[in-house]
């Protein structure tokens, strides 16, 4: 969902600054996506986040989509409120697996840092 947000934000933001932004943070979701999927396949334990006991994705998912649909924030707000969301997922799903796959472990929370990054990065746009 948050890929396909970035891709929408793309087509809308055609006359502002945020189209480069946005454009990289699409292509970087679909490489974490990949990349979740590579690991998952490759490591010797079964890699998936679904039965990650208090993960809680579904909670996760309908925030998710309420932040896209919201209204009344712009694309750059809703981004920075997806960043949250995803570095807070990654960040949790980690630590669950650090004792399980040492591989999925360092992905995921390179892909937390890299959230709490991209957040940094639009917050100071915003103030810009």
């Amino acid at each position: 969902m948050i890929a396909e947000f970035y891709k929408a934000s793309v087509e809308r933001s055609q006359a502002s600054g945020s189209k480069e932004i946005f454009l990289t943070f699409e292509k970087a979701n679909r490489w974490r996506m990949s990349s979740l999927d590579r690991v998952r396949r490759e490591t010797v334990v079964e890699m998936s986040l679904e039965p990650i006991m208090g993960l809680a994705l579904e909670e996760h998912r309908l925030h998710v989509r309420q932040v896209i649909e919201d209204k009344n924030l712009d694309d750059r707000q809703r981004a920075i409120a997806l960043e949250d969301i995803m570095q807070g997922i990654y960040s949790e799903a980690s630590r669950k697996l650090e004792y399980v796959s040492a591989e999925a472990f360092d992905l995921l929370n390179r892909f937390s840092l890299e959230s709490s990054r991209r957040m940094d990065m639009l917050v100071a746009g915003n103030r810009a």
